[in-house]
């Protein structure tokens, strides 16, 4: 049944055209691969009788196959020259048919372990061979480190299609230029090059690989091999993000890692980091994982993509407990390049890019505006203004005057506009035994899509490393930073897209000689040398020392300096701004008043770390691991700011500003925590695997200082035991693993629950004068300690077919409880603060998957990544405050935390007589009234539901509706977090070009997109979306779309009407390249022994597929309210990748 299986594979493979000679190599070794399976000889019949006339070659093939059970391998392609065939036997042995079948063929053949090899009779030079330049015949072996000969290996002439195979002696021939490569390659086995150089006999042994099994995976102090891990981790193949153009390492894991929401807070430049949640959110504090980048506590921002060398993932207690207190929410563990023994290696990536905005609503433009807004007037009953008359109107339908009467400027388009990027990075390493070294510079500029929006971001690192007394002892030194300016409009980018979206299209931005508009200050005030710019950097500093103590024990000791500073300068000109009397002549408004304010931050972290490494491999398969270890760290801040108004010069400079309007303020403060931390492994033959982890914490933070956070796990290769080899040989590896375990958090910020806080920058009313004032704004808890998370995680990993397939499945539930809280204490005491507590309780628990392939289609290389996770979300105690509710958020007990909360709808109200229906007479006119904010509601509006709230029969359960649509009608309404998060990646390779499609999306979610734009002339005035021209009318009614007002009351009720379906599913990536062939590496002058040059076209945010209805690109913040948030970009590059 296996071979049977395996046979229907390969005559799928036969369908894709190759090198006839390769396939066939290629097929040899997937047949080798078949005889393994424990197949006997008596379940092939060794007799056959056949009687064809005139029959096709392979029509013959099929009747042995079918009779005996022997495999055939061949191309289609040999057999179209091939004879038909007239046979007549009886009991025949295979030899006998075979050698009457190949009479007068031009083919032959050989039977290799019940497989019959078909080829060509006379071996000819391939024919491609003739157009490259002279060449040579080389023949050799190909052997294993035993000596032992590779048959079916396969021998190709590197960047070509041209190849040949080993025979059953690991004997090759083949044909090649004398200053080609030669590329080595067999299943299982390291690829390996040489150059022909004109020699014409070339003997190779093979390397046995290393296989996904033996795959070393960095993981908290240390490392491990795959194979014996016991925890959730996750690692990141960084070869399908290396072209990407990549701002923020963050972004790199967007679709990455399974059982991780990653959202894109925003595509503005420098404020494009991603919100990373891992298995959900567990606290209602900061919620984000722990990034260690070389041993440093750090940001994703702090390191440069392309620095990479390997990223882990710890999503479990077992492989996060190590890092104790920090760990709750999960750890990012990054390790950056490092320089290898090896020649000097120089490496250019570079890429020009293009962005546009992926998706933003349509606002109304002209004479829709006019129109809408006069029946929005209508509607509510109000009065015209004054200068909103017919005259008014026709002014601008007969373009009398286009500068103070513009029918249709376009506010949206002046401020979003195309907008370029570069990126370049150069690295440069190499190494003796003794010493290697990895320096690289990168360098981004990228505009904003917005105007007057920049960011410039120069990074650099540094790694060296130096081995003594024969590699016993080892010294690195890491030196990393970057600096990162960031330009704004002098109001932010929020302020700009306010306006934007709520500026008639009937005012223009600016009058020439007259003066902006009030919409369109932050234009002006850029142009007349407005500031808003942020300035920011790390500087990292680390040095470690490893000495090998004896075999199998070593110590490590390290000592890092983290520093980094944050600067905002603004300056708001004098800039003249003009407006419209109720006549609609022009007034000047008093020009704004410039201002200038500073404000700065620094901080500095010292980490010193101690660990003891010790492993043993006892006689009888008994395998020991053991660390132990000491942390350190301090943490110390300060900030300063620093205002003034009324500049006597327009230019920002703090001399001309009025001295009596200045501000100062500062602030200081300091974190310190100790700790010790061990793990303990043991595994019997890599088949049983039991490792526990154990940290123990103190903080300054609290006055209850020490915490023990612990954890252990367990593994079973299943496919160690004999009864799997034995039966089922296809199976590398798989393995059942379960882990328990106790996390800590402490993400409050700079609160310090163990003291009171005074705070010294406070102003007071003193004999009607400001005065400087100090007070206690925070009083201390000294019962507070660290929250908890108890995690429970069962998995189970495979790999199939030389880990072809492999993958993971986990099922993990979090608990997380003494979640910190603050609750309200009375005002009278003057806090500006309120205590924390630790009352909250959280869960979450889920279910993700990930399935990789790698392998071909013929002669096209295939990798697939394909994840899917899914998570529920629960808040369990509020400490009796339930529910508690945060504007159009709720947190309440039983249900997903932050979820969205307001009435739910059934649509538009046709009629009155539906109104009637629906509602009771509330009213001594008999009106219908919605009590909900005393608003009377007409055809047109909103229907909100009347939930069922009122109990008629006494027995505590509500049965009736009671015809008011009040406070109790309010429930939750959607999500802010996804039940499902997926991806897939889908690599081809084919002769030097290369394509890659990655696909990401989430499922589950919702969006609430409330207030400009959405609802009709937000505020007034305000433009709203193009849709509402086909909103309810009594001409015109309308199921979906509800009619426009101008009474600002009417929008601010949270309704599912504005609550949109944010499932999507995005093209997040497609990329084409090709890497030059050895030919063109010459042609260019570089050696194609040791040079790569490869160029790439990519786009960024290619397609989304989503239900939004109202234009926004859905991939936002979680638990965001529409604000109009910085847009996403769809960015279109390319780029070039050298190596020599």
């Amino acid at each position: 049944m296996q071979l049977t299986v395996l046979w229907k594979f390969l005559l799928q493979v036969r369908r894709f055209p190759n090198a006839q000679t390769l396939l066939s190599m290629k097929l040899t070794v997937v047949l080798l691969l078949a005889a393994t399976l424990q197949v006997t000889a008596s379940a092939y019949a060794q007799r056959i009788t056949l009687s064809v006339k005139d029959a096709p070659l392979e029509t013959v093939f099929r009747d042995i196959r079918t009779q005996t059970g022997y495999l055939f391998l061949y191309s289609r392609q040999m057999l179209d020259n091939a004879n038909k065939v007239n046979i007549q036997v009886r009991n025949a042995t295979i030899e006998e048919v075979l050698r009457m079948s190949f009479r007068d063929q031009p083919l032959e053949y050989t039977i290799l372990n019940k497989n019959v090899i078909v080829r060509k009779a006379t071996a000819k030079p391939l024919s491609e061979v003739a157009l490259l330049p002279v060449a040579t015949k080389v023949t050799g072996k190909v052997y294993d480190v035993s000596g032992k000969p590779l048959i079916g290996a396969t021998v190709k002439i590197k960047n070509s299609n041209l190849g040949a195979g080993t025979d059953a002696n690991g004997q090759y021939t083949i044909e090649a230029p004398e200053d080609a490569v030669l590329v080595f390659s067999f299943i299982g086995y390291q690829t390996k090059e040489v150059a022909v150089a004109g020699k014409s006999v070339i003997d190779v042994i093979l390397q046995v690989a290393e296989s996904n099994l033996d795959q070393v995976v960095v993981v908290g102090y240390g490392t491990q091999k795959k194979v014996n891990l016991t925890g959730a981790i996750e690692t990141l193949d960084l070869e399908d993000i290396k072209s990407r153009p990549l701002t923020n390492a963050s972004l790199a894991l967007q679709g990455k890692v399974a059982g991780a929401f990653i959202s894109q807070n925003s595509g503005q430049p420098g404020h494009d980091n991603a919100e990373i949640r891992i298995r959900g959110v567990g606290t209602f504090n900061n919620a984000s994982p722990l990034v260690i980048i070389d041993g440093i506590e750090a940001g994703l921002n702090d390191v440069n993509p392309k620095d990479i060398a390997t990223i882990s993932v710890l999503k479990d207690a077992a492989s996060a407990a190590i890092y104790g207190n920090r760990a709750a929410n999960g750890v990012i563990l990054i390790t950056t390049k490092r320089g290898k023994q090896d020649k000097l290696n120089v490496e250019y990536t570079g890429y020009y890019g293009q962005q546009r905005v992926t998706s933003m609503p349509k606002v109304l433009q002209g004479l829709d505006y006019l129109e809408l807004k006069a029946e929005a007037y209508k509607n509510t009953n109000e009065r015209y203004p004054t200068w909103y008359t017919d005259k008014y109107m026709d002014n601008y339908r007969n373009n009398v005057d286009p500068i103070m009467f513009p029918l249709d400027f376009d506010w949206v388009s002046a401020l979003f506009k195309p907008a370029g990027m570069h990126d370049h990075y150069v690295s440069v390493s190499g190494g003796s035994k003794t010493f290697q070294h990895a320096t690289s510079i990168g360098y981004l500029d990228q505009d904003g899509i917005a105007i007057g929006n920049n960011t410039k971001k120069l990074t650099f690192r540094s790694n060296l490393s130096s081995s003594f007394l024969q590699d016993h002892l080892r010294i690195n030194i890491q030196v990393s930073g970057h600096e990162q300016t960031i330009d704004d409009l002098v109001d932010g980018m929020s302020s700009a897209i306010y306006f934007a979206y709520i500026a008639p299209p009937t005012i223009r931005m600016e009058v020439p000689g007259v003066g902006y508009s009030n919409y369109g200050y932050s234009y002006g005030a850029k142009a007349a040398g407005g500031l808003n710019q942020i300035k920011s950097g790390p500087l990292n500093l680390r040095g470690s020392v490893a000495l090998n103590v004896v075999k199998g024990l070593e110590v490590n000791v390290s000592y890092g300096i983290y520093k980094s500073f944050w600067q905002q300068k603004i300056f708001r000109p004098t800039v003249q701004l003009q407006a419209l009397n109720d006549d609609g002549s022009v007034v000047l408004p008093t020009p704004r008043v410039s201002d200038l304010s500073l404000n700065r931050s620094e901080s500095i972290t010292k980490t010193f770390n101690a660990y003891t490494n010790y492993t043993k491999n006892i006689r009888g398969g008994h395998n020991i691991s053991a660390m132990v270890g000491f942390e350190s760290r301090e943490f110390n801040t300060g900030n300063y700011g620093l205002s003034r108004t009324n500049l006597s010069v327009n230019l920002p400079q703090f001399d001309f500003g009025d001295p009596t309007t200045q501000l100062n303020n500062s602030g200081a403060s300091s974190i310190a925590w100790l700790s010790q931390f061990g793990r303990l492994g043991y595994n019997y033959k890599g088949k049983y695997l039991v490792e526990t982890n154990l940290r123990y914490d103190g903080s300054s933070r609290f006055e209850k200082k020490w915490g023990l956070f612990p954890s252990v796990s367990a593994g079973w290769r299943i496919s160690e035991e004999p009864f799997m080899k034995n039966n089922f040989p296809v199976i590398n590896n798989l393995k059942f693993r379960t882990s328990w375990g106790r996390l800590g958090n402490e993400s409050i910020g700079q609160y310090y629950a163990a003291s009171d806080e005074l705070s010294l920058n406070l102003l007071m009313n003193f004999n009607n004068q400001l005065v400087s004032a100090g007070a206690v704004t925070k009083l201390a808890n000294r019962n507070t300690s660290w929250e908890t998370a108890e995690q429970y995680n069962w998995g189970l990993d495979f790999d199939i077919l030389n880990s072809k397939f492999s993958g993971s499945v986990d099922y993990f539930i979090k608990n997380t409880y003494n979640i910190l809280m603050q609750i309200p204490v009375s005002s009278t005491l003057g806090l500006t603060t309120t205590p924390y507590q630790n009352v909250g309780k959280m869960r979450n628990k889920g279910i993700e998957m990930n399935v990789k392939y790698t392998g071909s289609l013929g002669p096209v290389g295939l990798n697939v990544n394909v994840m899917a996770s899914h998570v529920q979300n629960r808040v369990s105690d509020l400490a009796g405050r339930n529910p508690i509710i945060n504007g159009d958020l709720i947190w309440k007990e039983g249900y997903p935390y932050n979820s969205f909360y307001g009435f739910q709808t059934e649509g538009i109200y046709q009629s009155q007589e539906e109104i009637n229906n629906h509602l009771i007479v509330k009213n001594k006119d008999g009106d219908q009234v919605n009590a909900y904010a005393g608003l009377i509601p007409v055809p047109g509006d909103i229907r909100f539901k009347d939930q069922i709230t009122e109990d008629t029969n006494g027995d505590g359960i509500p049965d009736s509706r009671d015809g008011v649509i009040n406070e109790d009608d309010k429930v939750i309404m959607g999500k802010s977090y996804p039940d499902w998060t997926f991806s897939s990646t889908f690599a081809f390779d084919w002769k030097g070009f290369d394509i890659s499609l990655f696909f990401q999306g989430v499922y589950g979610i919702n969006s609430l997109n409330q207030g400009m734009v959405t609802a009709p002339f937000h505020g007034g005035e305000a433009n709203t979306g193009a849709w509402y021209k086909d909103g309810w009318t009594a001409e015109h009614p309308s199921k979906t779309i509800q009619r426009v007002y101008s009474d600002p009351s009417r929008f601010s009720i949270v309704s599912g009407y504005y609550l949109e379906d944010a499932s999507y599913l995005r093209l997040k990536n497609v990329e084409v390249g090709y890497t030059l062939s050895d030919q063109w590496i010459r042609k260019i002058g570089l050696n194609p022994g040791n040079s790569r040059l490869r160029v790439y076209a990519n786009i960024q945010n290619a397609i989304t597929w989503t239900r939004m209805r109202f234009g926004f690109d859905p991939e936002k913040p979680a638990g965001i309210v529409n604000t109009l948030q910085y847009p996403q970009t769809r960015i279109y590059s390319m780029g070039v990748n050298v190596k020599f």
